[in-house]
């Protein structure tokens, strides 16, 4: 007979379960969760009929920017996360980073892949892009002197076309 699973066991598997449904790469779920990969390779398999993408994971955000409006959906879901979890230095959690997701999703009108969310706020806390307020409108953003679309205001970009 199977063991059964304590409560907090439980819910880890049930955040899991809801990051997979989200799409959320599988070695980053494992990282979130601590679960091992084959029984969420098999999840991924049952819930989308299909394998999980395999290859190398992005090094980091700067991947996911393609213009002034990509910076925006990332800062946006950035501040979202870090209003939420004031810890500045605590380790991006599955349920904190389900929960802000659920806020984007109800508040913004395009979609925004998770994958580049989980990387937006790991990069922010880390330190590997960096979090600037607008001298001009006081919003804070992304900001990376490596990506020409992170170097400005993405909302002042936008707002100005």
């Amino acid at each position: 007979m199977p063991a059964l699973l304590s409560p907090e066991e439980l819910e880890t598997h049930r955040l899991a379960l809801e990051l997979i449904r989200l799409k959320l790469r599988l070695p980053i779920v494992e990282h979130l969760t601590q679960l091992h990969h084959k029984p969420l390779r098999l999840r991924w398999r049952t819930m989308h009929g299909e394998s999980p993408p395999n290859g190398k994971l992005p090094e980091s955000v700067r991947s996911f920017i393609t213009g002034p409006m990509s910076v925006a959906e990332l800062s946006s879901f950035s501040a979202m996360y870090l209003r939420l979890d004031r810890e500045e230095n605590a380790k991006i959690t599955a349920a904190m980073l389900l929960r802000a997701w659920d806020m984007h999703c109800r508040i913004a009108r395009r979609s925004l892949d998770i994958n580049a969310a989980w990387y937006a706020i790991r990069d922010v806390r880390s330190g590997i892009v960096d979090w600037r307020r607008c001298g001009r409108c006081q919003t804070e953003f992304i900001y990376d002197i490596h990506a020409s679309h992170a170097r400005n205001c993405p909302y002042c970009v936008l707002a100005s076309r």
